[in-house]
This record gives C-alpha cells, structure tokens and sequence, in this order.
C-alpha cells in the first residue's frame, strides 16, 4: 500500500521570560494521518545568552550507527532506510501545499521535505543523493551543488512565510550526530536570528568599526599565510587560526578579487554553489585520506547582510571515527576546545587539492 505523508508547519511566538515557542503541525502516518503538534521551546539562558532548542519528541527518533571498522562501510538494506529512492515518497513527510507546491523540493537529484522531529516551525531534510553512501570519498560535487540549491529554494520559502533567519547543517555519519546514515543537510529558517549567525555578524560589524577593515576579506586574501590554503571559484579556503574542531576549515565568498562580497546563501548564482561544492569536496577528499568518514559542516549565511563587514563563509570539521564524541567538559562547559593539530601545518595537506 502507498502511502503519503503531509506536514503542515507553522511559526507561533508566545514571549515568555527568555523563552519563545514555536510549534510545527504533522500529518503523521504512524497514528493513521492524524494531526499531531509538536512544541518546540526556544530558551534563553538568562545570564550567557546562549540559546537552547528542546524538542522531546526527538528521543524517539530512529538512529542508525555507522560502522567502525572502514571495510564494514557497505551500504545498508534500502528497505531500512526512509531516505532510500524506494522509500522516500512514502515514508518522507511533505510540506503543506501554499507552503511548497507538490510537497517537496526537488533540484536534480536532491530532495528536500519537512523534519518530522523538527527543531523550529520550519526545520527541513534535504537528502542530496539517492544513493546510500557511507564514505565521504563517495561523494560527488553534483550531488552536493543540488543539495545547496535544494537549501536555496528552501530558504526563499522562510523569506516568503515570516521566517527570513537561516542555517544549513551537515551531519555526516553517526558519531557526528546524524541519527540515519543516507546522506542529508538538516536546514532551518527562522523568524529569530540563528544565534551563532547572530554573533558573527556582530562581531564582524565590530572588527569593520575598530579596524576599518573587513575581517574576511583579509582572511580569504592572505595567501601569504601558512594557514591559506586555495581557492575554488570564488571561494578561498584556509585553516583557522583558532579552530573549533579537529582538523577545521573555513571556505570563504570573497568576489576572487573583484570586491563583491556576498552574505547569503541567497544570493549565489549556479556557477557559485557548483565552486562551493568543489571546495567542499577537496576538502572532504583529504579528511578522508587521513582516515575521517565523519564531519560536521555549517553555512554563515546572512540574508540581507552588511557585505561591507559580513562574507558567506562555510566551516567543515573532522569528528571521529568511532560512536563516541570528542565533546567533554571542557568543549561542553568550559566554552574551550581541546585539539591535537596545529591548523599551521595540516593546512598543507590541503593545499595540495586546490592546486593547478
């Protein structure tokens, strides 16, 4: 029996002390279609700022783990995974049709529909190849360049439905928190700004005012450094100097010289996203020649930005290998990172990539 799974997603604000509330609508299949409302609670910690989404319908989610060993890394059964072509239509949510007409976001072979354990009003799952693939050096800069454009048109319906703040994330394998295998960005758009986006932006206002100077232009143009690394497109890509993660890398939209910068997503042309795309996966290629098949990545997109102080940048990370985080307390309460490389030097086993 087919069957077809609709959602319908709305944004609800109700201003508590330090806290908003957003709820998302599910048709669910698993309760024969009935509607279902999930509460998803924005809270604000009242001393720091930070900022937490709690969803606890999400305990219930179904989570694959991905093989330890490297020759175990064979594709699972297809009738196991929702994200297969032979599940997907059926065992995929869709959007509510003045959201998305059809249900979903389709470019080339990408696919985008609804979360149905969902962190924001609109919180969407672009799976951008149909093949279960569960090594990084499998993947293709197609299959990446149609799931940014998936994330694009997505974006464009938060902007047209009140919720104009995005991010785009990416799990890849389970120890970097991806709880099924079959390769997917996560994307939300909100009508707050995404904090990590918010603190960038400012921060880099900040810099443009004390040093009359655009941090990231500087960053993307110091190919003198030993920390720069190369170019794709209109991309540069360096080692940061204070990484977040193992073995982190940053790619940067700075014009390739011509002084136009962008902030968003949004606003790349098709040849842009397909550069971004190659530039991710020279990086990706070396992380997995070093023996990596888990990182997270995520998109600084501004839309609407300052481009006098702000640049579109994407930063990758190495996770590790096994089922196990290399988050402690240090990483989790001490809001400091502790690493084992120097991005100095293995910044030059990425160079290699982006030369000729």
């Amino acid at each position: 029996m087919k069957m077809k799974m609709k959602m319908k997603m709305k944004t609800k604000t109700k201003t508590k002390t330090g806290m908003s509330v957003e709820h998302a609508r599910v048709l669910d299949p698993r309760s024969g279609f009935s509607e279902r409302s999930y509460e998803v609670e924005v809270r604000v910690d009242p001393l720091t700022g930070s900022i937490c989404r709690i969803n606890k319908s999400r305990a219930m989610r179904p989570k694959q783990q991905a093989p330890v060993q490297q020759a175990q890394r064979c594709e699972a059964p297809p009738s196991r995974c929702p994200f297969c072509p032979e599940n997907i239509e059926k065992e995929t949510p869709q959007f509510p049709a003045d959201l998305v007409p059809g249900g979903r976001i389709r470019c080339g072979g990408a696919v985008l529909f609804p979360n149905l354990f969902p962190l924001a009003g609109l919180h969407g799952v672009c799976v951008f190849t149909p093949q279960h693939k569960l090594d990084l050096r499998s993947l293709l800069a197609r299959e990446l360049a149609d799931g940014i454009n998936c994330c694009k048109s997505f974006f464009e319906v938060g902007q047209s439905h009140g919720s104009p703040h995005h991010l785009l994330g990416w799990n890849f394998s389970s120890s970097a928190g991806a709880s099924l295998l079959h390769p997917h960005f996560q994307v939300i758009a909100s009508s707050r700004e995404i904090e990590a986006v918010r603190l960038y932006a400012e921060a880099s206002e900040r810099y443009l005012r004390e040093t009359g100077e655009n941090y990231w232009a500087a960053l993307a143009s110091d190919s003198s450094s030993p920390r720069y690394i190369g170019r794709s497109g209109r991309f540069a890509w360096v080692a940061p100097w204070a990484p977040v993660g193992s073995l982190e890398v940053m790619g940067i939209y700075d014009g390739n010289g011509t002084g136009t910068g962008k902030t968003s997503l949004l606003e790349l042309t098709e040849a842009e996203v397909d550069s971004l795309a190659e530039g991710i996966v020279k990086v990706i290629g070396v992380l997995s020649g070093q023996g990596v098949n888990a990182v997270n990545m995520g998109v600084f997109s501004v839309p609407d930005g300052d481009a006098e102080s702000f640049s579109l940048s994407v930063r990758i990370t190495a996770r590790p290998g096994s089922n196990i985080s290399d988050r402690a307390f240090l990483e989790i309460y001490g809001g400091e990172i502790g690493l084992t490389s120097l991005p100095e030097e293995y910044s030059k086993d990425f160079r290699a990539a982006f030369r000729g």
